[in-house]
C-alpha cells in the first residue's frame, strides 16, 4: 500500500504543494490588506475560512480523481495488488492531504488568536473542556471526512463497474452517492429514533442545535462523537469497503 501511495503522492505532488503555496500566499495577502484598510475581523475570518474550505474541497477533489483514474487504468489493473489496498492508498492520501490543510489552518489561528490575544476559553465558551473539546471536534471532522470520502469511492468504484458507453457511468456515480447517502441517513434516523427537523449529517458531526436521545455531547449548536450512531456507521462503512474491493476484484478478473 505505500507504494501505492507514494506513487499517488509523486503524480500529485506538484499540485498539492501549489494548492497549499498559493493558499498561504492568499491568507498573508488578506491579512495585510485587511489590516492597511482597516477591515472589519469579521471579514477577515469569514474569508479565510472560506478559502480554507475551498482548498479542502480542491484536495478531495483532486484525491477522488485519483482514485478514479486508478481505478480505470489498465497499467493499475496488472499490479498484483489486493483491492483493498488501492482504496486505502487513495484513502490515506486524502487523509494526509486534509491534515496538511488542517494543520496550516490551525497554525494560521493560532497567530491570530496570540495576535488579538483571544483566549481558548473566551473563543470556545466557558462550557468548554478544554484540550478534550478540541480532541473530540478534529476527531468528529476526521471521521466524517474519512467516511465522506469512502462514499464517493463507492459511487465512483459502482459507475466504473458498469461497461456503458459514453457518460452513462459518471451519471450513475451521481446517482449512486446519493443513493447511499440517502440509504445511509434514513437508516441511521430509523434505528435510532431521530425526530427533529431535518439536520445536515456528516459522519456524526451534525449540525443542530441540542443533543439527541443517543447521547451526543452538545456545544455551540454541534453535536460529536454519538456511540451508537458511530458503530452503525463504522459498520455502513465497512459493508462499503467490501462491496469496492468485491467489484474491483470482479473487475480485474475480467
Amino acid at each position: 500500500m505505500m507504494k501505492l501511495l507514494k506513487y499517488d503522492w509523486k503524480r500529485n505532488a506538484n499540485t498539492f504543494s501549489g494548492l497549499l503555496a498559493v493558499l498561504v500566499i492568499v491568507q498573508i495577502i488578506l491579512s495585510i490588506i485587511g489590516k492597511v484598510r482597516g477591515w472589519d475581523e469579521s471579514v477577515i475570518v469569514v474569508s479565510s475560512f472560506i478559502f480554507y474550505v475551498t482548498a479542502g474541497i480542491i484536495t478531495m477533489i483532486l484525491v477522488c480523481k485519483t482514485f478514479e483514474s486508478n481505478i480505470k487504468a489498465y497499467h493499475r489493473r496488472l499490479l498484483p495488488v489486493h483491492p483493498a489496498w488501492t482504496v486505502l492508498s487513495s484513502l490515506l492520501l486524502g487523509v494526509l492531504t486534509a491534515a496538511v490543510v488542517a494543520a496550516i489552518a490551525l497554525v494560521h489561528a493560532s497567530i491570530y488568536f496570540n495576535d488579538h490575544h483571544i483566549s481558548y476559553h473566551n473563543f470556545m465558551g466557558s462550557g468548554s473542556r478544554g484540550l478534550m473539546d478540541l480532541f473530540l471536534i478534529a476527531l468528529t471532522a476526521a471521521w466524517g471526512y474519512i467516511l465522506l470520502l469512502l462514499i464517493i469511492f463507492a459511487a465512483t468504484t459502482i459507475g466504473a463497474s458498469i461497461s456503458i458507453r459514453g457518460k452513462a457511468g459518471t451519471w450513475i456515480s451521481i446517482l449512486s452517492f446519493f443513493m447511499i447517502s440517502s440509504v445511509m441517513g434514513w437508516l441511521e434516523g430509523l434505528l435510532f429514533g431521530d425526530n427533529d427537523p431535518p439536520r445536515l449529517r456528516i459522519g456524526v458531526f451534525h449540525l443542530g442545535a441540542g443533543a439527541d436521545a443517543s447521547g451526543a455531547q452538545a456545544m455551540g449548536g454541534i453535536e460529536f462523537l454519538s456511540f451508537a450512531p458511530f458503530l452503525y456507521e463504522a459498520a455502513f462503512a465497512g459493508v462499503m469497503f467490501y462491496a469496492m474491493t468485491y467489484l474491483l476484484r470482479k473487475k480485474m478478473e475480467i
